[in-house]
């Protein structure tokens, strides 16, 4: 019994180091803010800083999947100092691009940050959902809100800081880089796996026994269920309308009126809409059956861009501000969702594997962000983009809501 209560204890405790961990580590979601003085000194147009946004989150998948391969060859602490030590040299690296160095910026944030982060997100999600295997959704949710809260906090704090002389942006590159790293370090010095299941036999039981289907599996016999590629294919389009939102939610708010601060704001109530998104999808899946759950997800996911499209027709501002938080919200169903569906269909004991491959939905879903900041360049118009996220939410919802068993 003693030893349950101490199980009890440390499990919040690493829950809360972890969310504090990710809080930092959302700093990805704040490009549509770090971008703009790099616009301003080096004349880089949209498209070419829409790519290391999407070169980010593709390396942050991979991250996260690098991550999820070493699991059993290596401990937490080897996978967070490997993080800390990532983020920091790309972000340092960062704050001395110039202008005829644009590979620079793609290698260092892009690809050294991007692929720390993917360390940090997929090692503290896996390990620490491993002592809540009753309250899955739930220690998700809460994980993945901070992750998403993150521009709200830092994207803001970022953007003052930059636009003070005495400080610019290459100091304030370096100092997110510096904390960052420090915060992880300390993780990686506490954080442990839990040495025995944190449930009894007969509670796991009854947890496995909720999706038809749903049992232990490999990757590569999760590979070869048709209930993976459904969830994947769905997550995927439903994850384009986050990533596109993000990428343009400040250039978007600007174009629909709003001034520059507060198109700032908006960045960041976005993300804090992304956040609420991800709590709710945990407390959801944790309450009611998949079944419902989808039905929320998908609602959503068709909502959001049709809120677009009519903004951008009758040119309505709050009806644009909508949209963003819209869009937030949507997205934010969609980490968690990725979260919790390995774990529910195909088990714990290849968890941090198989999370892992299913968050790489969101490599095709990071480049149709860049090729929506093309099709705004080519187009001067939102229309036909808002158009094409709602198609995508359409389809996707299709294709989850015929997904009922593992």
């Amino acid at each position: 019994m003693s030893e349950r209560k101490n199980n009890s204890k440390i499990k919040w405790l690493y829950l809360i180091l972890g969310a504090i961990a990710l809080l930092f580590g959302g700093i990805i979601y704040s490009w549509s803010i770090l971008k703009s003085p790099l616009a301003e000194a080096f004349g880089w147009n949209a498209t070419q800083l829409a790519f290391n946004y999407t070169l980010t989150i593709c390396l942050f998948v991979l991250g996260g999947l690098f991550s999820g391969m070493l699991s059993k060859k290596t401990t937490p602490r080897i996978r967070l100092f490997l993080s800390a030590a990532l983020v920091f040299f790309g972000f340092f690296l960062s704050s001395r691009v110039e202008a005829d160095s644009l590979w620079l910026l793609y290698l260092a944030y892009g690809g050294m940050a991007g692929l720390g982060i993917g360390f940090l997100y997929n090692t503290t999600l896996s390990v620490v959902s491993e002592w809540f295997p009753d309250k899955s959704g739930l220690c998700s949710g809460i994980m993945l809100t901070c992750f998403g809260f993150s521009t709200l906090i830092f994207g803001g704090l970022a953007g003052k800081l930059m636009a003070m002389p005495d400080f610019g942006w290459r100091t304030t590159y370096f100092l997110l880089g510096t904390v960052m790293a420090v915060v992880v370090l300390i993780l990686g010095l506490v954080l442990k796996r839990p040495e025995e299941p944190v449930l009894m036999k007969s509670e796991k039981k009854k947890l496995s026994a909720v999706i038809p289907g749903a049992g232990e599996f490999t990757a590569a016999e999760m590979l070869k269920r048709i209930s993976f590629w459904k969830v994947a294919i769905a997550f995927t389009l439903f994850g384009s309308i986050g990533n596109v939102a993000i990428s343009c939610a400040k250039d978007f708010a600007i174009e629909a009126g709003a001034g520059e601060t507060f198109a700032i704001t908006m960045a960041g109530m976005l993300s804090v809409c992304n956040g609420i998104g991800r709590i709710c999808a945990g407390a959801v899946y944790d309450s009611l059956a998949l079944r419902k759950t989808q039905y929320v997800v998908c609602s959503f996911a068709i909502i959001a861009p049709l809120c677009g499209i009519l903004a951008v027709i009758t040119g309505a501002y709050l009806l644009a501000m909508s949209a963003l938080l819209l869009c937030g919200f949507s997205y934010g169903l969609c980490p968690t969702s990725t979260a919790i569906y390995p774990k529910l269909f195909y088990g714990e004991k290849n968890y941090a594997l198989n999370f892992s491959i299913m968050n790489l939905t969101l490599i095709p879903a990071a480049f149709i962000a860049t090729l929506a900041g093309a099709i705004i360049t080519g187009t001067g118009s939102y229309l036909p983009v808002f158009a094409m996220l709602t198609a995508f939410g359409a389809a996707g919802s299709i294709i989850l809501l015929n997904t009922r068993k593992a």
